[in-house]
């Protein structure tokens, strides 16, 4: 007998908490279906996968925690409205973990977890989950002048 939830399912980052504050998004979960968190945390701009911030991760056992930093998403967002994807790399591993939570009773997030937005160099980025429950980050692509 065992406390914890059912871990089937495929290796992910299950995101517990997300605190947008203080010109970042920091971001703390359990790595699942793998050993250790440690590692590389990347926010990778959906349909234009050249653009990317790698982030370290830190970790305790499977927890993970890291920050992401709107000033560094803002000098790397391409123009126009864009979506950051979150993934998780594990030091020693080739797989790229998706951030989502999954292990929870609710699901469609989208509809129910909202997050203040932050802005920097003259973007609003505002954390939330996708359709898939998984967590990724809007810029709404305005500039300032």
């Amino acid at each position: 007998m065992h406390d914890q939830p059912d871990r089937a399912g495929p290796a992910h980052a299950e995101v517990a908490e997300v605190w947008p504050r203080d010109g970042r998004i920091r971001v703390v979960g359990e790595v699942v279906g793998t050993a250790s968190a440690a590692g590389t945390l990347i926010a990778r701009v959906r349909d234009a996968e050249d653009a990317e911030l790698r982030l370290p991760a830190e970790a305790r056992g499977t927890r993970f925690e890291a920050s992401v930093p709107l000033a560094g998403l803002a000098a790397a967002t391409p123009a126009g409205e864009r979506v950051w994807d979150l993934y998780l790399v594990p030091d020693g591993q080739d797989d790229t973990l998706r951030l989502g939570r999954h292990l929870d009773d609710v699901h469609g997030k989208k509809k129910i977890f909202t997050y203040p937005a932050q802005t920097s160099g003259g973007r609003r980025f505002e954390p939330y989950y996708t359709i898939q429950d998984n967590l990724s980050i809007a810029c709404d692509g305005k500039v300032a002048r």
